[in-house]
């Protein structure tokens, strides 16, 4: 039994059809049956049963898939591990949406550095849009972006969260929204908001929980920096929208911040990769240190 044999092995099972797991193997459909004949010859067992309708796995295939799956992950982990000690210089491009270094990565990408400082990280900051875009155009094979997020197109795998607050003005101290412990989407009716512009997910995500309710939010303001955004959140009779994550950490002078409670309604963290891509061994180093520090 070979690990090449596995791989078809386990490519088959998830396509259900020898020619299509054959052209992702970049092997002929001849290849990939006389490697499953031998297979089933050394295991003395049937694994496939074809018909008009395609292929159905036999019970001993059933209890073969999960194992060659953990055979094939440790083999890579294996290969992994001691490809990392023979890459020189090895480069590899990070594209992060807005707030997503400072507020998640920017302590696991040290570390990764501190662990293979022969691998060298280059980080570009981008909107949420511009770093799918980057994954799915090849640019770079891992990124940190904003979510939820089709699955047809990204595997992902979430890192941070934090819940999304209003922000108020500390000069409005009668301001009623500036006295409860949060506020509903439904609050945010008719109010003037400064948001981060359309590129980044907020606006989009605002905007598709104020439909469910049956309203269009109010856009005061389309910023491109979110610190215009908590500005413009200190002039009277104007409010913003932010995460509780980054008014913590900024702690803002002039600016009080109120829940948005709504579970539809939150900021996400993933970091992202192209649906059932391999990745190159110092990319799957770094996606594993930043699956491995996910929090929130």
């Amino acid at each position: 039994m070979e690990i090449r044999q596995l791989k078809y092995f386990v490519e088959i099972c998830r396509c259900k059809s020898f020619s299509q797991a054959a052209n992702l193997c970049f092997i002929s459909p001849q290849g990939m049956s006389m490697s499953m004949m031998r297979l089933e010859e050394e295991l003395g067992c049937k694994l496939f049963i074809r018909s008009p309708m395609g292929i159905a796995l036999t019970p001993h295939a059933e209890f073969l898939l999960p194992k060659a799956k953990k055979i094939l992950a440790i083999a890579a982990e294996c290969e992994t591990y001691f490809t990392s000690g023979k890459l020189e210089e090895a480069i590899v491009p990070l594209y992060c949406s807005h707030g997503t270094i400072e507020e998640y990565a920017g302590e696991a990408i040290q570390n990764f550095r501190e662990s293979y400082p022969e691998i060298k990280i280059h980080t570009k900051e981008c909107s949420d849009l511009d770093a799918d875009d980057a994954i799915l155009s090849g640019e770079c094979e891992i990124a940190l972006t904003v979510g939820a997020l089709p699955e047809n197109r990204f595997t992902s795998c979430k890192l941070f969260s934090s819940d999304y607050v209003l922000l108020i003005s500390s000069a409005e101290p009668l301001d009623p929204l500036a006295q409860r412990d949060s506020v509903t989407i439904n609050d945010l009716k008719d109010l003037p908001l400064a948001v981060m512009h359309s590129g980044v997910r907020t606006y989009s995500f605002l905007r598709t929980i104020c439909a469910r309710e049956g309203f269009e939010p109010y856009i005061h303001t389309f910023a491109d920096n979110i610190l215009l955004v908590y500005y413009m959140a200190t002039l009277r009779g104007t409010y913003g929208i932010s995460t509780r994550a980054l008014y913590t950490r900024l702690n803002p002078p002039g600016v009080t911040a109120v829940k948005i409670d709504d579970p539809d309604f939150r900021w996400d963290v993933y970091a992202i990769r192209k649906k059932d891509s391999s990745l190159s061994a110092p990319a799957e180093l770094l996606w594993k240190t930043l699956s491995s520090k996910k929090r929130g």
